[in-house]
């Protein structure tokens, strides 16, 4: 017997309703924590990250309404089971609008990074590639509102999701090629590198995996699958990025080394000196501003760490020549 409607496409989708009001509730968190502790990031940064959190609220938004206007509002309606309206169609569009933000957020990385013209434009075609599917799936659901029309879709899908499958791979391997690639030019910087490494990779496979299991289940014909699937992705995108953002604050308490600790000598006799390793070499600079924030000072900030000994005496000892005179 074929599955209801219920089953097969509103209630995966109520059930990706609920992962996503979850995770809507992580990027709340993560915004807090951006703008608590990177308050001298530039306007622009902040404000852009301000749009992308916005526009991911409003998809949390209206896909909120889309359940409950099926299931709460039209209840025991069939036919609204089978027939959306304007929020079934502007789902795709927020998506693809926050996904091709994001992935211009990176592509900017990488051209201040390695300055290739083909990476950055490769990435940049494949985002608008995106955006172009998402959009065609918005038209096509927006002049035909039909939950049925959505399997005949697979153009408009496919040139969706392939192109965020690409722009995030070609994003990911850019960043790991070129930091690895010169990683032995920093060696200051080893240790954040390293952690920049890992959440590239980490950040961009998960969008990667889900845009490609997403892409999968709706081939497949399994449209609970892609309904799931389909509303986490502008979550994971906002994720992705506010959690690089943030990661910069670990990079910033973990980034000393043993290289980093000297001990003073000359004027500070048993004094500890903490001095942080600066470089005149523009490359680190470069690197370090754009991926963690550079702060240049006109001197080396230093913490000292005062050791002061005292000498004891007996009491019976015999006093001293000035206490005899007094």
């Amino acid at each position: 017997m074929a599955a209801s409607p219920v089953e097969s496409f509103q209630g995966p989708s109520f059930i990706g309703l609920a992962i996503n009001l979850f995770m809507h509730g992580l990027s709340t968190l993560q915004m807090y924590l951006y703008y608590t502790y990177f308050k001298k990031d530039r306007l622009w940064l902040k404000s852009f990250v301000m749009i992308v959190y916005l526009l991911d609220t409003f998809h949390c938004a209206i896909t909120t309404y889309y359940i409950y206007n099926v299931l709460v509002i039209n209840f025991g309606n069939e036919a609204s089971l089978l027939r959306g309206n304007w929020t079934l169609a502007a789902a795709a569009p927020c998506t693809g609008l926050v996904s091709v933000a994001v992935q211009h957020f990176f592509a900017w990385r990488v051209h201040v990074l390695t300055k290739h013209t083909f990476v950055v434009a490769a990435i940049v075609l494949f985002s608008l590639a995106n955006l172009a599917g998402a959009l065609g799936v918005c038209v096509s659901l927006a002049l035909n509102p039909s939950v049925f029309l959505v399997p005949d879709l697979q153009i408009e899908v496919t040139i969706w999701l392939v192109g965020a499958v690409l722009a995030d791979t070609t994003i990911a391997t850019a960043l790991v090629w070129h930091l690895g690639r010169h990683k032995h030019l920093y060696p200051a910087l080893t240790n954040t590198i390293n952690r920049i490494l890992r959440m590239t990779v980490q950040t961009g496979l998960v969008t990667t995996i889900v845009a490609i299991i997403n892409l999968g289940c709706y081939l497949g014909n399994s449209m609970g699958g892609y309904a799931i699937f389909s509303m986490l992705l502008a979550k994971l995108y906002t994720n992705c990025m506010l959690s690089t953002l943030n990661a910069r604050r670990a990079w910033k308490c973990e980034g000393s080394s043993d290289s980093e600790i000297s001990h003073g000598g000359g004027g500070h006799s048993g004094v500890v000196v903490f001095e942080p390793q600066r470089t005149t070499q523009p490359e680190v600079r470069e690197l370090y501003s754009d991926l963690v924030r550079w702060e240049p000072t006109h001197s080396i900030s230093k913490v000292f760490v005062q050791v002061e000994s005292y000498q004891t005496s007996d009491v019976d000892e015999k006093p001293s020549q000035g206490m005899q005179d007094f």
